[in-house]
């Protein structure tokens, strides 16, 4: 960004600010198998497996400072309005948040 700005519209002040590294564990974890098993069971249904999503997570701790694999599982609706105002979730979807959480737990803690 800093380069384009600066090739682009070099009269532009650009100011760094905060940001976060990226970061992306492998579908071929061993933990992604017992993930998506225990959130089929607690769903009932197959889970949508995105391989990556935009966001501001510092996962990368995790990923690339402690070398330990990360998976986000979203719980609510669609249209929650993450940090918004206005930020919501249904109620049904926060029960299976807990259900589908403690499925992963047990399902994890059956991994060698």
């Amino acid at each position: 960004m800093e380069a384009h700005v600066k090739r682009h519209a070099p009269d532009v002040e650009f100011i760094r600010q905060h940001g976060m590294e990226p970061s992306k564990t492998p579908l071929d974890s061993p933990f992604a198998e017992p993930i998506f098993r225990a959130i089929a069971a607690a769903k009932e249904e197959e889970p949508l497996i995105v391989p990556a999503m935009g966001g501001s997570l510092p996962n990368y701790v995790f990923t690339k400072i402690m070398k330990l694999p990360t998976f986000v599982v979203p719980y609510a609706n669609f249209d929650e309005a993450n940090h918004a105002p206005n930020e919501n979730i249904e109620v049904e979807r926060f029960i299976n948040g807990i259900k589908t959480g403690a499925a992963m737990l047990i399902s994890l803690g059956s991994v060698k």
